[in-house]
């Protein structure tokens, strides 16, 4: 079977034309039935201006192999990736020697009054995530954001976390 040159120059320039995107140009809404939440996703985020998002709704399973609560109230986890999601890394993300990814599960802040320093972020109401322990294999969902204080990618705030098996 024979397929036209016209049918596949249109496909050729529909797969291009994603790769030609803006990497600041992005959606400030994740699509419906995605597991990330609604509404901007930096909302009621503690200093939001640090981060850059690079995708609404980002993916990720993994072992925790470190949770560091922090003095804002967040929870840092740090998660060994499956090599399935190794495209979430850069070369900043390490924990211990090894290329991690930070997942932060966050106080459940007002989002429309993001709290002005680590102090008012801790005294917002706790998260309502499961906070995983080490050990543990979890999958995630959330805004993928660059940390421009850091340098890494992480998921930040995790919308969603689920423990695989035991």
């Amino acid at each position: 079977m024979r397929l036209g040159v016209i049918p596949l120059i249109s496909l050729f320039v529909a797969m291009l034309s994603g790769c030609f995107q803006s990497p600041t140009s992005v959606a400030t809404q994740p699509s419906p039935g995605t597991p990330c939440g609604s509404g901007p996703p930096l909302a009621g985020i503690y200093q939001p201006d640090r981060l850059h998002v690079l995708a609404l709704c980002r993916h990720a399973v993994g072992v925790v192999v470190s949770v560091v609560p922090e003095d804002d109230g967040d929870y840092h986890v740090w998660i060994v990736l499956d090599a399935a999601y190794a495209d979430l890394l850069n070369a900043e993300n390490h924990f211990q020697g090894k290329p991690t990814m930070l997942a932060e599960i966050v106080p459940d802040c007002p989002v429309n009054a993001p709290p002005p320093d680590g102090p008012s972020a801790e005294r917002c109401p706790p998260t309502k995530l499961r906070v995983p322990l080490a050990g543990q294999r979890i999958a995630i969902d959330g805004p993928w954001v660059l940390d421009t204080n850091h340098g890494w990618l992480e998921i930040h705030p995790v919308d969603t976390i689920v423990t695989i098996g035991g």
